[in-house]
């Protein structure tokens, strides 16, 4: 009892390092935040700066919940990109410049004098979400976020998988439609070279130029550049016919996607989240009625379809769950962890 107590009263700083903000927060052993941080990625600068950033403010977060850095027990850091986590190492962020082989946990460690784990980012999200969020109390759970590309992460008997080289649920980057377009990966017919941002974006210009009658030109005063996917769902939501239509395409491409994995991880429940899913029923009815249509094997009766939860609480949320559980698992190897592939030390 006096152990249970004593883990519910550790607190953890939960870093999350995106492409336009460094977030950290004191979370505790709940999910809530006790105090929180923003700092400009300033991602053109490259990642070694954003490292940097990331401590300070760490230290801000720590500073604003009223705690010195001797009372949080680890810290998690989210980072984009590739990474070898065990070495709490990026290998390649495509959001930043100058992010080959730069060390994430040493420095921060360093800096904070705090065990320090690193994850990459999607994965801290889905942690997040099924600690936290829409996957609580199912042992099987997918999440994916949908942004400028789409990423993903896989929980499987209760635990994160990650793979042997960490692209375990590289879900984006499956092939859908064998003819579709390039995508960044070097691939044809990626699904997120189907259903990311870009794709949104162009799918509605291609209708504009059609000549198809809709009010997204106007809004941007005929400058086709200014169009974003959120700019599309707000016209939806207006009964604008072409977004509609548009959304409408896009959630069939992702209702053929998430079928797929239905199919492959057979899952409890499929989390989707990121900026592009705040589209709402535009965009989740077609999914459901793709996923109806298509998902039979494994029916898609037996996975429920939801909207994240933690909205953009899952990255600083999901990163104190990660340093939770690495920190337990240095205390207790046998403990529950999500870099179970590998027993050397996560800390750097």
């Amino acid at each position: 009892m006096e152990q249970a107590e004593a883990q519910i009263r550790r607190v953890y700083l939960g870093i999350d390092i995106g492409g336009t903000n460094i977030r950290a927060g004191v979370v505790d052993g709940s999910g809530h935040i006790l105090g929180e941080s923003r700092q400009p990625s300033l991602a053109e600068t490259g990642m070694r700066q954003a490292v940097e950033r990331s401590a300070e403010a760490a230290m801000s977060a720590a500073e604003r919940a009223g705690m010195s850095l001797q009372q949080i027990s680890a810290v998690g850091v989210g980072v984009p990109g590739v990474l070898r986590s065990r070495e709490g190492m990026c290998v390649y962020s495509p959001n930043f410049t100058d992010s080959r082989n730069v060390p994430i946990a040493t420095p921060i460690r360093q800096a904070l004098d705090i065990p320090t784990f690193v994850l990459n980012d999607v994965a801290v999200q889905t942690l997040g979400e099924h600690q936290y969020g829409a996957g609580q109390d199912y042992s099987h759970m997918v999440m994916i976020t949908l942004g400028t590309g789409i990423g993903g992460g896989a929980i499987i008997d209760g635990e994160l998988r990650i793979g042997s080289t960490e692209g375990f649920a590289e879900v984006g980057h499956m092939t859908i439609e064998p003819n579709g377009p390039f995508c960044s990966c070097g691939n044809q017919g990626c699904w997120e070279a189907l259903c990311g941002r870009d794709a949104i974006v162009r799918r509605a210009i291609t209708k504009i130029q059609r000549g198809e009658k809709t009010a997204i030109a106007e809004m941007v005063e005929y400058r086709l550049g200014s169009i974003t996917p959120a700019l599309i769902a707000h016209s939806a939501e207006q009964g604008d016919r072409v977004a509609i239509e548009v959304l409408a395409e896009i959630g069939q491409y992702l209702g053929i996607g998430i079928a797929n994995l239905i199919q492959l991880y057979n899952p409890e429940v499929f989390v989707i989240g990121g900026g592009i899913a705040q589209a709402g029923r535009w965009l989740f009815e077609p999914i459901l009625r793709t996923v109806r249509a298509r998902a039979h094997m494994v029916p898609a009766s037996t996975c429920r379809i939801v909207p994240a939860q933690l909205g953009d609480d899952a990255g600083v949320t999901g990163a104190s769950v990660l340093a939770a559980r690495e920190l337990a698992r240095l205390v207790e190897p046998a403990a529950a962890h999500p870099l179970a592939e590998d027993d050397e030390d996560s800390s750097s």
